[in-house]
């Protein structure tokens, strides 16, 4: 790694505490986690709402850590500690290291942003790109204001291309984050009533998305979703816009086609039949932003295609398990209103085939004033995808078994927690059943995958 203590010291207000052979011998790597620390590696002592690196600081110097970057405040309750930069704010020096780090190598950037698909977009597009070049990407979903600079650190002289999902449920955090990633490429996947507690309206949701293009390089594409109506005539403000979608009127755009057994889509572009190995519709929007992305580069129909083709489901994303007979779709790791809309309508095509269709949902948090008016809309969708028994957990949900009721026609229980639907939901379960498996990342709702795999063997 061509990165040491002297390069940091010089773009940061520090004071450096240590030998000068540390000073100036390179990092193996950059690290936050005490746990993963190896010898040779510099530690920063970021802190959070939940944790504080400063704790650890003795134990990974004693590992062979090359340095610690430390605050100020810390220092002057421990100034015996040797081999530490002093700074006054640890995680704003991290992330203005990162960025001074990425400006050294001369890379095509690439960001990807929106209110769902993010990851399997970028994964996607990182299918296809990297059949020619060498790409760095996030991984799984490293998108926020520590994971993007850890990204950005992983750099080396032979990558070609940096591939960056960018996160955010504030205003402001995408722009910080635009800054440290300087887009030369910006795609956004569409606009949705995701983290509106934060950001008011689908207005505010579009203004915060947006932000993505406050840093963008001289000379930057702007790649949206066609389809999506808050994105297929919006003004940008970079020097040019790239659409695709199944509109005509996209610069890409598709036919579907239909879906196999596995609700896996079939669609024709660029005069090739394309067959996804992912299930539901809306990978197919997904696909066509890697296919955009991949055509500023210039790579021919046939790369492309191969890409798409060989992607698999990314972890708890529209991931298909089975076992005796049982269908159990693990889309657990996040929900809002748009996404939760996409894997219902992907679990219906599995039902038009006679399955029985069993959803089990939790809360779509950060919902804010729509809370109650998305929780009961969720009731009918449910509905009209031919959901046979609804299981729900967590508080909102209770305005989705209230209008569920008031629907009528399918049956809709409501759990305390999610071990206890877990543990009431193996009972029922019979060959040929469809388990939908979704809620808000901190409704953990992958605890109720594991205990279902656990009991059955899925």
């Amino acid at each position: 790694m061509q990165l040491t203590v002297l390069n940091i010291l010089q773009d940061a207000n520090g004071e450096w505490r240590g030998s000068a052979q540390a000073l100036t011998r390179p990092a193996r790597q950059v690290s936050t986690d005490s746990r993963s620390l190896q010898p040779g590696d510099l530690f920063f002592a970021l802190q959070g709402d939940t944790f504080d690196g400063h704790i650890f600081v003795d134990d990974v110097l004693k590992k062979g850590a090359l340095a610690a970057v430390v605050s100020r405040r810390w220092y002057d309750q421990n100034r015996s500690v040797e081999n530490v930069l002093v700074v006054d704010d640890v995680l704003r020096v991290f992330q203005e290291s990162a960025a001074a780090y990425r400006r050294r190598f001369d890379l095509q950037t690439i960001a990807v942003t929106g209110s769902a698909g993010k990851t399997t977009s970028k994964e996607m597009i990182y299918s296809v790109l990297s059949r020619r070049f060498h790409v760095l990407r996030n991984r799984k979903s490293f998108n926020n204001h520590v994971g993007v600079p850890t990204t950005l650190f992983e750099i080396t002289p032979a990558h070609e291309m940096i591939l960056t999902e960018l996160g955010a449920n504030h205003f402001g955090e995408l722009d910080r984050l635009s800054y440290l990633v300087e887009p030369a490429i910006a795609v956004i996947t569409n606009i949705g009533y995701a983290h509106l507690e934060f950001f008011g309206d689908l207005e505010g949701v579009r203004r915060a998305k947006f932000e993505v293009f406050n840093h963008c390089r001289p000379g930057a594409k702007a790649i949206l979703n066609a389809d999506d109506a808050m994105l297929a005539n919006a003004v940008v403000p970079v020097s040019s816009r790239f659409t695709y979608g199944l509109e005509q009127t996209a610069d890409l755009h598709a036919e579907v086609l239909g879906c196999d057994r596995q609700a896996c889509y079939r669609f024709r572009m660029l005069d090739r039949t394309v067959q996804l190995q992912v299930p539901g519709r809306h990978n197919v929007s997904n696909a066509l932003a890697a296919a955009a992305v991949a055509l500023q580069f210039h790579l021919p129909p046939e790369e492309i295609q191969a890409g798409l083709e060989s992607f698999v489901a990314v972890d708890q994303r529209m991931q298909v398990l089975s076992s005796a007979g049982v269908t159990l779709i693990n889309d657990a790791y996040n929900a809002n209103p748009s996404s939760c809309a996409a894997a219902l309508n992907t679990c219906r095509d599995f039902a038009q085939q006679g399955n029985r269709l069993i959803a089990v949902l939790g809360d779509m948090l950060e919902l804010g004033g729509y809370t109650e008016a998305e929780h009961r809309r969720l009731a009918d969708r449910c509905a009209a995808v031919g959901v046979q028994l609804l299981c729900l957990c967590g508080a909102h949900t209770l305005y989705t078994l209230e209008r569920a009721r008031e629907i009528g026609g399918f049956e809709a229980v409501h759990f305390e927690n999610n071990a206890v639907l877990a543990q009431s939901l193996r009972p029922l379960l019979r060959k040929g059943d469809v388990v939908l498996i979704k809620g808000s990342r901190g409704m953990h709702m992958e605890t109720i995958v594991s205990a279902l795999m656990q009991e059955t063997g899925i």
